[in-house]
């Protein structure tokens, strides 16, 4: 018997930092879900190549005990030779092929030009939020519902809802 708390109706994004709030969230959704989650549903893990290798391990285990397949994301650029500009895109890897050594975000700093810093704070839009989103475009979705864990100490860091 499913739990009151059901997935809404539309697609569902689960963006899975590899932290233990994203895992509780995930953890809470699967057992809503009977531990089986529908086609609208994605788990998302997007790699800007400077996580902890624990992070790693963590999500490849929790993919795995948890019996859910999380898709693992990295920024990329592909740079068009004949028009000269940059294509922001990405690349779906898995915990052997992720990067670890900062590609996406030496990558995504080489395109920008400069570093990141308190007032342009670019590097989780590009590496993490962007990607994403192109990624579900490439898969069809137009419209989802983005699920993040955010602790209690992190309300500071929701959006007011739209009214």
């Amino acid at each position: 018997m499913k739990n009151s708390y059901a997935l809404p109706q539309e697609n569902v994004l689960v963006s899975f930092s590899g932290g233990r709030t994203s895992a509780f969230m995930l953890y809470k959704i699967l057992e809503a879900e009977n531990w089986e989650l529908p086609d609208r549903c994605k788990v998302v893990f997007a790699n800007t190549g400077r996580e902890m290798p624990e992070t790693y391990d963590f999500v490849q285990r929790c993919s795995d005990e948890w019996n859910v397949p999380v898709t693992w994301l990295e920024y990329k650029v592909i740079r068009n030779h004949e028009t000269n500009k940059n294509k922001h895109t990405f690349d779906i890897v898995n915990h052997n092929s992720a990067s670890r050594n900062g590609e996406p975000f030496e990558t995504l700093v080489k395109t920008k030009g400069f570093l990141p810093d308190a007032l342009q704070r670019w590097c989780t839009g590009e590496l993490k939020v962007m990607t994403i989103k192109r990624y579900l475009k490439s898969i069809g979705w137009n419209n989802w519902v983005n699920t993040v864990g955010i602790r209690a100490d992190e309300q500071h860091r929701l959006k007011k809802p739209k009214e």
